[in-house]
């Protein structure tokens, strides 16, 4: 794998060595000098958040991105709707409705372990969102052959992402709809939950690393934090589409913010050219 990565990240290279961690997270520390790399999957309640700021911290809550767009909170809470809070064998990250009502996207190692194993052989795996008819808990079934890896640690994070099926279809919710290649310098929206409130982060596409299966690595230069893992890469507009999801970071310094660059920043698995992009919009 390249430099280090957090899943948030992990790495595959010669002479990398892994040390497990406690909070379902791998920290890799690779030959590069002091370059960690982190896959994150979600942290314990309670837990210490781990952030990764890439440039500035833009992250801000949904009712204040709102005011700057010049809509209500409740527009964009209704159009930021697909995105929830995905919970499997006592680990938490995020997913989001992608396609249809009964499929939700995530990272895989939010369902597989450092070992491979299902995190649902520990407990009950469930996908939380906000109807107009209030929050609701829907249970959610991991599907290994709907994911880009059931070893997301040990391989490549472009292959770092999961489509898991919800028990029952969740109406009330517009699906978000995989979105065509993304580019280089796009902006890109990033949903999700800290602390119990919905926040947003706009920030951009950095570069496209494409792998030998034609899939695609997405760097950028996002916040990262402990609980972030299959947040969606959205587009920006009324109508938002899906990116791909968030998998990680790598970084030499990851509790100092600093610039964009090969050895700090953030990282996804690309939906489009894909299986997961196929996955999600399979025979219905």
């Amino acid at each position: 794998m390249s430099p280090a990565r957090v899943p948030e990240d992990r790495a595959r290279s010669c002479g990398a060595c892994a040390v497990d961690r406690p909070r379902g997270v791998r920290l890799l520390r690779l030959c590069l000098p002091s370059l960690i790399a982190v896959l994150v999957v979600a942290p314990p309640v309670g837990a210490v958040e781990r952030r990764v700021v890439v440039g500035t911290d833009g992250r801000v809550a949904l009712a204040i991105a709102a005011a700057r767009a010049r809509t209500t909170a409740a527009a964009f809470a209704a159009r930021f709707a697909a995105t929830g809070v995905v919970e499997c064998g006592g680990m938490r990250g995020i997913g989001q409705l992608t396609g249809r009502a009964d499929r939700v996207t995530s990272a895989a190692h939010v369902f597989f372990d450092e070992q491979g194993r299902s995190r649902a052989e520990r407990g009950r795996c469930v996908f939380r969102a906000t109807t107009p008819a209030g929050p609701v808990e829907i249970g959610l079934v991991p599907d290994p052959s709907t994911c880009g890896s059931t070893d997301p640690y040990a391989g490549d994070g472009r292959h770092d992402w999961a489509v898991a099926r919800l028990v029952r279809p969740l109406a009330g919710i517009t699906p978000y709809a995989p979105a065509g290649a993304p580019r280089i310098g796009q902006t890109i929206l990033v949903v999700a939950e800290e602390g119990g409130e919905r926040t947003i982060d706009s920030c951009r596409v950095r570069d496209l690393k494409p792998g030998a299966r034609g899939d695609l690595e997405i760097r950028t230069d996002c916040v990262g934090f402990d609980g972030l893992s299959g947040a969606a890469y959205l587009t920006d507009g009324e109508r938002p589409r899906l990116i791909g999801v968030h998998v990680g970071f790598r970084s030499r310094h990851p509790g100092q913010a600093g610039p964009y660059a090969e050895d700090h920043h953030t990282f996804g698995a690309v939906v489009g050219s894909s299986a997961l992009g196929r996955a999600t919009t399979a025979a219905r």
